[in-house]
Order: structure tokens, then sequence, then C-alpha cells
């Protein structure tokens, strides 16, 4: 079975382009409108565009640390294999994985950073071990997603 999570990375990136435009549209009526010339609420026009930015910085700090990956998945043939790549910006390092269905010993799932990230631990038989990989980011998968995920893992474990 192979899968991937294209339209949620589409729909990421539309949703950080929506939030940056919102932004500054925001920001352009504080600026240009006559509304927020006289103090509201005894908060000037500066203190209004203040906390809007603080509030995009809080979205934008909130999304680096779920580590949203684009994310791969396929076992066809005698590998596992699981592609991922960031979804931030400046981040393009493509990884990869690949475990032999033979040496496949199972997998983790844990929640990490105070439940915001969703991460996947896989591990690997190698000369009598048990080796870990890294983890991989899963925050991005729908919950249909990561229950193939999870169903397609579980039935190439060994005991």
């Amino acid at each position: 079975m192979t899968f991937d999570n294209k339209k949620t990375s589409y729909k990421i990136y539309l949703r950080k382009l929506l939030i940056a435009i919102l932004f500054t549209i925001v920001i352009v009526v504080f600026l240009a409108s006559g509304w927020f010339d006289k103090p509201m609420l005894g908060l000037s026009k500066y203190i209004f565009i203040l906390l809007a930015a603080v509030v995009y910085v809080m979205i934008i700090l909130v999304n680096f640390i779920r580590d949203l990956n684009y994310f791969y998945f396929s076992d066809n043939g005698p590998n596992i294999i699981i592609r991922y790549y960031p979804l931030r910006p400046l981040s393009r390092s493509k990884r990869s994985v690949e475990i032999p269905k033979a040496g496949y010993a199972g997998f983790e799932i844990r929640r990490t950073m105070l439940g915001l990230r969703k991460v996947l631990i896989l591990k690997q038989i190698i000369k009598k071990t048990t080796a870990r990989y890294p983890a991989i980011s899963i925050t991005s998968l729908t919950g249909e997603e990561l229950s193939m995920l999870t169903r397609q893992l579980s039935e190439y474990r060994q005991s």
C-alpha cells in the first residue's frame, strides 16, 4: 500500500499564506484607517499593531514546534519506505527511511512538546539487537492516514 499527505501539505501551505495575508491586511487597516487615530480602550494603534505581531509570531512558533512534514509511505516490495521533508521555510532537506520487512522490529508513536507533536519511531533488527531510527514527525497526518499507517506497520511486526 502506498499513500502520502500531499493534500494536507497543500492545505498547510495555503493556511500559512492566508495568515500572512491576513496579518498584512490588519497592519494596513491599523495604519491607513482613521479609526485608530485616537486611542481605543486606552491603547494607541501602535500597541494594537504590536499585539497583532505577537499573535502572528505565536502562530508561527506553534507551527514550528509542531514540525509538520510531507509524508510518503510505501510497503510495496521487500522494503518499508518512508520519505518525508519538513514544511518549514528554508528547510528543504528530504529524508528517507528504508527498512527490509524481514528486519523490521516494530514502531512507537509518541506525543512530545506538550502534546503538540506526534512522532513515529521505527525499530529495526541489526545484528541481533534492536536499533531505533530518529523520530519522524507525523503531526500533519490526518486520522485516517494515521490509522492506515499504524495498521500497515503493525502487520509487519516481528514476534
